[in-house]
């Protein structure tokens, strides 16, 4: 009988943000099970199921084609080696995206679909190298590995997200508290690299042809993260987490939330 270990979670992730004069909303969600291998010191497999943009299924032509792409992708196997995230597996997901390829350029043509596989492969496909900076973009393996470490107190913790409408990584110092009696972990953090995000508005403003002119007596900015996990135990067996990350500034307001419910399949319909 195998010992190894499963978790099933929920997962939300919303985007809010105004940047100059244009706003945006999106939401996803999905269902993931984690199964970490008894056998090796820290090996887990990531399956992702149930995805929907916005409350529904991928729906027009564009959404089908990059879901399919970005589907392939799972299961992903991966070792956490001191706190960090290697691949396993990334022979067996390159097999698996040439299958999937072959197979949407037999059903689609045109050049919006050219653009998305493009794109995607050139992200994703060109070595380990770039397929771990693409998984990690999708900010679930960054919030893993800070849950698969023992909950403790740090008054040193870094902690790194992707902000995807600067196209820049946002890095935070900040505190792990952790309550022995409720099992609750927290973590607060502050931005150390403001400047280099206002620069990073700058270019956005240039690219969004903004017509006012950017000032640097407007630069200043102010960026947080809060997360929250309530364990069971310890390491990937955890009930809830929520993540809230907030960068205000006055051509930029950016809040994002990262919430993972734990589910029983046992009590769930829902079947992969």
């Amino acid at each position: 009988m195998s010992d190894d270990e499963k978790y099933n979670f929920r997962i939300l992730h919303k985007i809010n943000y105004e940047l100059f004069d244009k706003k945006q909303e999106a939401n996803v969600s999905y269902e993931i099970e984690l199964k970490k291998f008894e056998n090796y010191n820290f090996r887990v497999a990531l399956k992702r199921d149930n995805f929907k943009i916005d409350g529904h299924k991928p729906e027009s032509k564009f959404e089908k084609i990059a879901h399919a792409y970005n589907d392939a992708l799972f299961p992903v196997l991966f070792d956490i080696i001191d706190g960090n995230f290697s691949l396993v597996n990334f022979s067996e997901i390159i097999d698996r995206l040439e299958l999937k390829d072959a197979a949407l350029q037999l059903k689609y043509q045109g050049s919006g679909f050219d653009f998305i596989r493009e794109d995607f492969l050139q992200k994703v496909a060109k070595d380990g190298y770039a397929m771990v900076e693409y998984l990690y973009s999708f900010g679930l393996i960054r919030i893993l590995l800070l849950c698969a470490e023992n909950p403790e107190n740090s008054n040193c913790y870094n902690f790194n997200w992707k902000v995807l409408p600067l196209g820049t990584n946002v890095f935070w110092k900040g505190k792990k508290s952790f309550d022995t009696a409720s099992n609750i972990l927290k973590y607060e953090g502050e931005g150390d690299e403001n400047d280099a995000i206002f620069e990073k508005v700058k270019t956005a403003a240039n690219a969004y042809q903004y017509p006012d002119k950017v000032t640097n007596e407007e630069s200043v900015i102010t960026t947080t993260i809060k997360q929250e996990t309530q364990y069971n135990t310890t390491e990937l067996d955890f009930k809830t987490l929520d993540t809230q990350i907030k960068i205000s500034n006055s051509y930029f307001n950016y809040l994002e939330t990262f919430s993972i419910t734990a589910f029983s399949k046992t009590e769930d319909k829902h079947e992969y």
